[in-house]
């Protein structure tokens, strides 16, 4: 379980939320307003952090309804893209 800092704690013990972090253990720092951040290692940082890619297949787009975009992502999501063309041949032609 990550712990949890108030700011003006977490200030004073700022290398000790690194060196946790880097331990792998996600340290969570709140302000007096509510609002918090997490520290995590940039190790973990990198392997978890979407691409444009995965963030275009997974993710909807469309809150009122399917437009284009979404249908088209979905029918990638279940065929593939139309650019994924077996052999190298170039799509242009």
């Amino acid at each position: 379980m990550p712990n949890t800092w108030q700011a003006a704690e977490a200030r004073n013990r700022f290398s000790e939320i690194v060196d946790a972090a880097v331990d792998g253990e996600a340290q969570f720092v709140r302000r007096r307003d509510g609002k918090e951040v997490v520290v995590v290692s940039r190790d973990y940082f990198e392997k978890t952090r979407p691409t444009l890619k995965s963030f275009l297949l997974t993710e909807s787009f469309g809150e009122d309804g399917d437009d284009a975009f979404d249908e088209a992502m979905r029918a990638i999501r279940r065929e593939g893209s139309l650019f994924m063309i077996s052999g190298g041949d170039d799509p242009a032609g």
